[in-house]
């Protein structure tokens, strides 16, 4: 059995289990003075700060949402980390998570008006490693629990960002309710500018 410096010799180990603990923190009470107010607030309220950009990424509504998310950053996040590095994983991972809630605040602030609640969670970030998993890795079949059927990642990626754009402009989802769609597709987006230039820089 590895132990637990081993297992957390690996960035993505390291966020998860980080992400993790804080959650489980969080829920049994502790250090819940501290944590208030960083989750991430709109820009036009008065809640709102700077590190909140950051530090929501690392805060869940719910177990479901912790799991869902903690299982896309492990499945998809150890292939990139190993071709990328630790450093240039980490950074990519932090920059797709801040872009994509730079990105739906714009939305939320200039198309579909200010947003008074707060958002929480790494799915931004998630939704960047999946774009960048599906740039490198475009035949590589993806299957989820509720849709057993394996489908490449270079038409997968695209349907669920075509959905998310759709349920992000009309307001119905499958995935349920209080979705930061444009999180998502911000993150998507800034996977999508990182990879590309990871390329353009090694040749």
């Amino acid at each position: 059995m590895p132990s637990i410096q081993e297992l957390l010799s690996s960035m993505t180990n390291r966020l998860v289990f980080i992400t993790v603990v804080i959650y489980f923190a969080v829920q049994q009470g502790l250090f819940a003075n501290a944590l208030t107010g960083f989750e991430m607030f709109g820009w036009q309220t008065s809640r709102f700060a700077p590190w909140q950009l950051l530090t929501h990424m690392f805060l869940h509504g719910s177990i479901s949402h912790l799991a869902f998310n903690m299982l896309a950053l492990w499945s998809f996040g150890r292939i990139l980390e190993k071709v990328w590095g630790m450093q240039r994983f980490l950074v990519f991972y932090l920059v797709c998570g801040i872009g994509a809630a730079i990105i739906s605040q714009l939305v939320d602030q200039f198309i579909l008006g200010p947003v008074y609640g707060y958002t929480v969670g790494a799915s931004g970030a998630i939704y960047g490693l999946l774009v960048a998993f599906a740039m490198m890795f475009p035949n590589f079949k993806i299957m989820l629990i509720f849709l057993p059927v394996p489908i490449a990642a270079k038409y997968f990626v695209p349907i669920i960002l075509l959905v998310d754009l759709a349920a992000g402009f009309t307001g119905f989802s499958i995935f349920g309710q209080n979705i930061a769609h444009f999180a998502h597709l911000g993150g998507a987006f800034m996977g999508f500018l990182m990879v590309s230039y990871y390329r353009r820089s090694a040749q």
